[in-house]
């Protein structure tokens, strides 16, 4: 017998997850706002108990509606810029207080390495490295095969760390410090 979606269930959705579906949002649709897009996931979530219902793991099915809508308002954002239809500049995004600068450094130098990773990639890589969801439940959330999903991280993180080390280089060549000053 189907197991019936409450308002509570979404709301423990929201609770449990809440947090990490927003951080994931603004990983992948920076300069969008997070909080808008997190409200938008769990109205499409509870428009629709009956994927919920069915889905294998509740966190990847919501992790995919994620994915989607800021891969869609990403999309959006860019057909604005496009046609000039942009006026207002983008707004950072507020850190924790409690956040070294450290934190804050590497946060910022993984964003800018992520930029040059290609959307699939970059997806993959996101939900897995950095939201740790399990290689099955990105499979589901992106609706590709594992396969699929091991060889994208492969070459995602091949990538990251070379943008990393590119940003390590361009950071000791203008500092004019060596690179095990900059970053040990």
């Amino acid at each position: 017998m189907p197991r019936s979606v409450a308002l509570a269930d979404i709301q423990r959705l929201y609770e449990t997850y809440g947090a990490e579906v927003r951080q994931t949002l603004g990983r992948l649709a920076p300069g969008l706002d997070a909080d808008d897009l997190l409200q938008e996931v769990f109205l499409i979530a509870i428009s629709r108990p009956e994927r919920l219902r069915s889905a294998k793991s509740p966190r990847a099915w919501l992790f995919g509606i994620a994915v989607k809508l800021a891969a869609t308002r990403a999309r959006s954002a860019r057909l604005r810029r496009f046609f000039g239809l942009e006026t207002a500049g983008e707004v950072p995004a507020v850190d924790a207080p409690s956040r070294s600068v450290e934190q804050r450094d590497a946060q910022r130098a993984v964003a800018r390495a992520l930029e040059s990773v290609s959307v699939p990639k970059r997806e993959a890589f996101v939900l897995f490295e950095l939201q740790g969801l399990s290689g099955e439940e990105v499979a589901e959330a992106l609706n590709i095969p594992l396969k699929t999903v091991w060889t994208r991280l492969h070459h995602a993180r091949k990538e990251v760390i070379q943008a990393l080390e590119r940003q390590l280089l361009v950071e000791s060549r203008t500092s004019g410090l060596a690179r095990e000053e900059i970053r040990p």
